[in-house]
């Protein structure tokens, strides 16, 4: 299935305190679900919003033009912090919290996160 979605960048977002760049934390909805695409990317939804491995392109909601990201969903989580940082960390991203001299033991890192406002499915 292919979807065309529209969104709103909230920039990378801080695990830890779930804030955006709009000084709101996704922790704060936590009805909401986030989306975690093969390119490092979070897309914050509703329940429901993407399955696994649903393809997907990124559209700017004010404007309507292509961001150019075209991605597939490889995992999901519910906007509790504990559970997000558990799907990360089982994709290979650590955003637990450090003790002194620890060492992550991944070091991917996330890419800029996006709000979902609208999803369109495209027939082929």
């Amino acid at each position: 299935m292919n979807f065309k979605v529209a969104v709103l960048t909230i920039g990378i977002v801080n695990i830890q305190t779930g804030k955006t760049q709009y000084d709101w934390s996704i922790y704060d909805y936590s009805d909401g679900y986030v989306y975690l695409t093969d390119d490092g990317s979070l897309l914050y939804a509703s329940k429901d919003s993407f399955k696994n491995d649903d393809s997907f392109e990124l559209y700017n909601n004010d404007s309507g033009r292509s961001l150019g990201r075209k991605s597939k969903i490889i995992d999901m989580s519910p906007c509790v912090k504990k559970d997000v940082i558990e799907m990360l960390f089982k994709n290979k991203y650590d955003y637990s919290v450090k003790r002194a001299f620890q060492k992550a033991k991944y070091k991917r890192k996330l890419r800029s996160s996006y709000s979902v406002k609208g999803i369109e499915k495209i027939i082929n």
